[in-house]
């Protein structure tokens, strides 16, 4: 039976080129498979206006875009500021939209309604409507990275960004206690949040990124870099301040050791927004290439690739690219720590500079580097396989229908889904 199903999203779900828009182009597509989605998002980059008729046509249902510029959000910002409210929520905050949420609600009789990220809870929150037949896919506990901002800055930037953290926090808190399911990108994110919001622990699970595998597999294209060099690649938004941040650390504590055993390696950062900080570093052995049209020809002939993100939450994507994809990889335990893996046996895991140096050496000339990049995009292909965790989702909302009142007699409500299978000896795959 075809579904009427309400999707509302902080971000324009096309194209699946960054962290958020992966997830939540994958749960857009999936919804539409189950029957007509109304959307709801915004859009905040201008390239994006020409993917709107995509989305409408995927979704099938009434959509509602809202273009939010940079000085509108400036301007969101300062009134948050004065206003003593999150600044995450009053970025995304729209009267028109609370308005077409209101009226589509009135309108419509929705089987399923999803939530994707802490930004569009209060739209639900503030709506008539029984709060406990929503899922809410929370993704990442963004209130922690906030505090992981606020840790590492003084002053008033540091002020700005703890109270962040609170009131974003306190909204995290109480949307899970108020809608009937709340899912996080990994079990580890969902424990984690279990203890921020003890009173809705019974209501948290984890659904964890997949990739798609068909995209990111071992394959045939151009090689980007000349044959005489040793290319080690770090892919990701530029713009965004955990992958610049670590491209910068790499490059000032890492890479001048890797150099003096292989004069000859170079590493790029493949992605889009460099800021000014990073474009300045580029040199012999760094390259900051900018946006590209395709980041899989650096992954696939790169000799190893790194994330030193240190700070990070939930699932890193351009890491489980890169093992599909069959790379040697060398990260962060932060950018790690939402996976359910070995160190050493599906990929390397280092914080220390030079163990870090030492790790990527390791991945670029060990014995070891083949049958670790073959462990990793075993892990990917087994435990991060879109239709496979796809099906969980499914289970979860039709228990969330099934448990909401007046649900039809005869279904049950399923204990907890987590669907990140534990790897690593831990639980029993699929």
């Amino acid at each position: 039976m075809k579904r009427n199903i309400l999707f509302l999203c902080h971000r324009l779900p096309y194209p699946p080129n960054k962290g958020d828009k992966i997830r939540s182009y994958a749960l857009l597509r999936h919804l539409a498979a189950r029957g007509r989605v109304s959307l709801a998002c915004f859009i905040d980059e201008r390239e994006d206006l020409q993917h709107l008729g995509t989305v409408r046509a995927l979704a099938r249902g009434e959509c509602h875009f809202e273009f939010l510029g940079p000085r509108a959000k400036m301007w969101r910002i300062a009134c948050a500021l004065i206003a003593g409210k999150a600044i995450t929520t009053a970025c995304f905050g729209s009267s028109r939209l609370q308005q077409w949420v209101d009226r589509t609600l009135r309108e419509v009789s929705y089987d399923d309604v999803v939530i994707f990220g802490s930004a569009m809870a209060p739209y639900l929150l503030k709506a008539d409507f029984p709060k406990q037949r929503v899922m809410f896919d929370m993704v990442d506990i963004d209130s922690d990275k906030w505090k992981q901002y606020a840790a590492g800055s003084r002053g008033l930037l540091g002020w700005v960004y703890r109270r962040e953290a609170r009131t974003l926090e306190d909204l995290e808190r109480e949307a899970a206690g108020a809608f009937g399911r709340t899912l996080l990108v990994s079990p580890f994110e969902a424990e984690t949040f279990r203890q921020i919001a003890p009173a809705s622990a019974a209501k948290i699970g984890s659904l964890t990124n997949g990739v798609d595998l068909e995209t990111f597999s071992p394959g045939i294209s151009e090689n980007p870099f000349p044959a005489d060099e040793i290319s080690i690649v770090m892919t990701g938004r530029m713009d965004y301040r955990p992958n610049y941040e670590g491209a910068l650390w790499f490059t000032a504590e890492i890479m001048p050791l890797i150099s003096k055993s292989l004069p000859n390696a170079r590493v790029y950062f493949v992605g889009a927004g460099p800021p000014r900080a990073l474009r300045d570093i580029a040199g012999p052995n760094v390259v900051v290439t900018g946006n590209v049209p395709d980041v899989r020809p650096y992954l696939q002939f790169a000799k190893a690739v790194i994330a030193p993100l240190r700070i990070a939450r939930g699932v890193q994507n351009k890491v489980l690219e890169a093992m599909a994809m069959q790379k040697p990889v060398v990260a962060t335990h932060e950018a790690t720590r939402s996976l359910r893996v070995e160190p050493g046996n599906q990929l390397w895991v280092e914080n220390d500079p030079a163990r870090f140096a030492a790790a990527v050496l390791a991945a670029l000339q060990s014995p070891d580097r083949d049958r670790v990049a073959q462990n990793g995009h075993q892990y990917v292909e087994h435990y991060h396989n879109w239709p496979r965790l796809l099906a969980d989702f499914d289970l979860e909302l039709d228990a969330l229908r099934s448990s909401s009142p007046g649900a039809s007699e005869g279904h049950s409500r399923r204990g907890p889904v987590d669907t990140q299978r534990e790897a690593a000896g831990i639980g029993a795959g699929r």
